[in-house]
Order: C-alpha cells, then sequence, then structure tokens
C-alpha cells in the first residue's frame, strides 16, 4: 500500500508517521511533502498513491488548491487543526477528516473506513443469476384445455381473468366464454406477464383489460366489477390493496 503524506508541521509528520508504521507496518510511505507546489509536481510525475494523509494549511497555501490543478483519483484523509473546512474536504476526495492532536484511536478508525472503501466488491451471484432469470424468463402465449374429446386453446389477449372453485381453475375469455384448465392458480400467475395480470385474491386473477369499474370496500379493501361480469363480489385482498394499486399506475 502507497501512502503520500502532505504536511507542513515537522512534529505532527513525525507523529503520523510513528503511528502508522504502528497501525499498518506493511504500507509505504512514498514521500512526505510539505508545499502545494511540490505536491502538484509530484503526483504528475509519479504513480497514483492508494492513499493521501493530507493537512490542509500547508507552507505555500491550503491544500484544496490541488484538486483545481490537478485531478486527483486517491482518496483522501484530512488532517487538521481546524473544523471549518470539513464541508470542503467532503466535496472533494474526503474520505475522512481527522482533528490535530490525532489520536491512535481515531486513526484506526480512518484506516478502517479506507479498508472498506478500498475492499473489491463481491459480487452477489444469487442475485444477478435471478436479475437475469428474470430477463430471459417468457411467459406463456396461450392456454391449452381440453373440450369433450379435442384439445384447443386461447390466446393471452383473448382472456379477460382466470378463476377458481371447488380447487378447480378457469379461464374466462373477453367474449364471456369459460374454460376449464388442468393447472392450480399458482402455476397459472407464474406463467403470465404481471404487467397484463395481477392476483387479486387467493381465487383470481384478472387482466387489466376487464376491470370496469374500481370501488372502496369495507376493511380496506376493494371492489372491482369485470367485464364480463362475475356472479360474485370480486374483491381485491386487503393485503393486495397496495400492490395493485401500484400495478394499475404503472
Amino acid at each position: 500500500m502507497k501512502i503520500l503524506l502532505l504536511e507542513d508541521e515537522i512534529p505532527a509528520s513525525k507523529r503520523m508517521v510513528s503511528l502508522l508504521k504502528e497501525l499498518e507496518p506493511t504500507w509505504e510511505i512514498v514521500n512526505i511533502l510539505d508545499e502545494v507546489s511540490a505536491a502538484e509536481i509530484w503526483l504528475k510525475n509519479n504513480p497514483t498513491p492508494d492513499l493521501i494523509f493530507m493537512d490542509i494549511h500547508l507552507a505555500d497555501g491550503h491544500s484544496f488548491a490541488l484538486f483545481d490543478k490537478i485531478n486527483i483519483q486517491s482518496p483522501v484523509i484530512f488532517a487538521t487543526a481546524f473544523d471549518q473546512y470539513a464541508v470542503n474536504a467532503f466535496k472533494v476526495n474526503g474520505l475522512d477528516y481527522l482533528l490535530k492532536p490525532i489520536s491512535k484511536e481515531e486513526l484506526q478508525r480512518s484506516i478502517n473506513r479506507f479498508k472498506d472503501f478500498a475492499k473489491p466488491k463481491e459480487f452477489n451471484y444469487a442475485i444477478i443469476s435471478s436479475l437475469l432469470e428474470k430477463k430471459q424468463k417468457t411467459y406463456k402465449e396461450r392456454f391449452v384445455f381440453k373440450s369433450g374429446e379435442q384439445l384447443n386453446f386461447v390466446r393471452i389477449p383473448e382472456i379477460a381473468f382466470f378463476t377458481s372453485s371447488s380447487s378447480y381453475s378457469f379461464v374466462v375469455t373477453k367474449s364471456g366464454n369459460r374454460y376449464l384448465l388442468d393447472q392450480t392458480m399458482d402455476h397459472i400467475q407464474d406463467s403470465l406477464d404481471p404487467a397484463l395480470f395481477f392476483r387479486i385474491n387467493r381465487k383470481q386473477i384478472v387482466s387489466l383489460d376487464c376491470i370496469t369499474k374500481i370501488s372502496a370496500h369495507f376493511n380496506s379493501r376493494l371492489k372491482l366489477e369485470l367485464n364480463p361480469s362475475e356472479s360474485e363480489d370480486v374483491i381485491v385482498s386487503r393485503n393486495r390493496v397496495t400492490d395493485f394499486k401500484e400495478w394499475l399506475d404503472r
């Protein structure tokens, strides 16, 4: 780990070197500079350090002037006897702001913050895999049903809603036809495009096109009128009302 120290006070410089050697003996202090002009020249002509400890008051001016002269890529831990520059410090590459005299404990906390900042971020492959799966997932284009001894199908654009009764699942078309499906409601829900269909309760999945009216219902629920209509009330469960409203508002 390559460290650059910008400090114009010799006692403060010696103390920082001593603390760093104690806390991080493997770190290399590549240079100690006491002027803005000298730091500018050094940074332009040397490899980028991993971390810079920077006093704000240097021998020839404020170290903030460096950020106007060159593009500093390194994270910076500021060290100063004055607290009025904290806001400016965090507007640039400031990772932390230490007030002199710097204690060993405070410096250790700053070093820990730098290590967290510099630590390679681990990929969460489970999340990535899930995102890829969602991106690549395809949805059903039609549902097959049995009609007597024949098989037939209904296309997604023709479907108004799905409903279940006595452990049977049905698809209802926009023209009012109702067909028995050999699938559970959970399986049906998983195969549908969620942008087009919403499961409003345990027994019903509706398409956006079939909703003709939405009314408030008791116990914080919603009542829907569908086309084609259902003989029983069509109610959005209370625990699904918020998600249903977000689905409508997409």
